[in-house]
């Protein structure tokens, strides 16, 4: 039995796998304990989880990294979101870890403060890896403006002699909620070796309740989303989408704000929320954001995508799936009423597109997913040297 501090940035897409991870090791009696921001997340844990604050989550950040495109908006997560909440909580992560004397660490790769705390203790870590898109060798002048950037961090937290290039991947183990089909889809290799454990699953859902007796089942349909993050803020893609599909002989059940609903066609439903993974049964295709949540229960479908990415690891998750075959893309904010209807009428058509899907979802079913990360981090905790590896140093060396 081993004791496990477990963070994760406040988001639920990194959240909701943690917690399968969580409760797989707790299910071969391990203790797993957690460091989070809980006004944000606190309420998502289980009710006899032990928890331990790292204080108000400032929202100013969220929004502005929500209205942001392109590379800006990489800039701006990097600089002022994963940083600065690595800045911000290292005191208190460290504390917990002092309190809860943990055998070992779990750390998502957003929450670096995690990362630095293991290494100042010389506790083990395993890294939690949402998507593979940090993980790849990027652009030689990103990736130097990145190694910069945590240097400077762990200027101020650590030890010179506890500096690495990459500190928020971990040398004893590199846990990917997606699969290697789809991680190495466009020619790319991880910058360091990597478990592809698949979508790990997620604490239950809450029940959501669907006019499931709107779809006639001799029309096929389109399931339409845009996730949690710029749905509310966007109405223009979804007034192009109602646009496309009014001509169309299809139905599309539209993710979308309730205010909505009156500019859409009678072939399309707009919902505020949706039973999503039991709404992919019943669809032919998915026009998304490319979260990678999305796109991992689109593809365990068998479901081609259309993918018109916003901002953050989207543009990488889609070429991800466009390479892999099983999607095509759009500019999300450029998209004219005609090429949004030819990439509907192709999802529904193109064989190609859906013998790829099948591909993948046959790869996703495979994949060992949270009980497979329960492996890798046991065999962390029993010091097998395969696993471990030590990282280069910041210098590159």
């Amino acid at each position: 039995m081993a004791r496990i501090l477990c963070t994760v940035p406040p988001l639920i897409g990194h959240l909701n796998p943690a917690l399968a991870v969580a409760a797989a090791l707790e299910a071969r009696g391990h203790i797993v304990a957690w460091v989070v921001h809980g006004d944000r997340v606190g309420s998502h844990l289980p009710v006899a989880a032990q928890r331990y604050p790292l204080g108000a989550y400032d929202e100013a950040v969220a929004e502005r990294y929500r209205a942001l495109r392109g590379p800006e908006s990489l800039r701006y997560f990097h600089e002022e979101y994963m940083v600065r909440m690595a800045r911000d909580s290292f005191d208190a992560l460290e504390a917990a870890l002092l309190d809860f004397r943990p055998d070992l660490l779990l750390v998502d790769q957003h929450m670096v403060a995690g990362a630095l705390a293991a290494r100042k203790h010389g506790l083990p870590w395993v890294t939690l890896a949402a998507t593979s898109a940090a993980l790849m060798a990027a652009a030689p002048q990103f990736e130097d403006w990145l190694r910069q950037l945590l240097l400077h961090l762990q200027e101020d937290l650590l030890p010179s002699e506890l500096h690495r290039a990459r500190p928020d991947l971990s040398p004893h183990g590199v846990l990917v909620f997606s699969v290697r089909e789809l991680a190495e889809a466009a020619g790319e290799r991880a910058m360091q070796p990597c478990f592809y454990v698949g979508p790990a699953g997620s604490a239950a859902r809450r029940e959501i309740e669907f006019p499931w007796e709107w779809l006639n089942p001799n029309v096929p349909a389109v399931l339409a989303t845009l996730g949690t993050v710029s749905r509310d803020s966007e109405p223009r893609f979804f007034e192009v989408l109602f646009d496309a599909a009014a001509a169309l002989d299809i139905q599309v059940v539209a993710v979308a704000p309730e205010a909505l609903a009156v500019k859409a066609p009678a072939n399309v439903l707009v919902q505020p929320y949706v039973p999503q993974p039991e709404l992919l049964q019943r669809m032919a295709g998915v026009v998304c954001h490319a979260g990678h949540n999305t796109v991992c229960e689109a593809l365990a479908a068998g479901l081609p995508l259309a993918l018109a990415p916003i901002l953050g690891d989207q543009p990488y998750v889609a070429r991800q799936v466009i390479a892999a075959g099983a999607g095509i893309p759009l500019r999300f904010g450029k998209v004219s009423v005609p090429v949004m209807r030819a990439a509907l009428e192709r999802l529904l058509s193109d064989a190609v597109l859906r013998t790829a899907a099948q591909r993948l979802a046959e790869a996703l079913h495979a994949a060992p997913g949270a009980a497979g990360a329960a492996d890798v981090i046991e065999t962390v905790l029993a010091g097998d040297p395969t696993v471990a590896a030590d990282a280069v140093p910041a210098s590159g060396g």
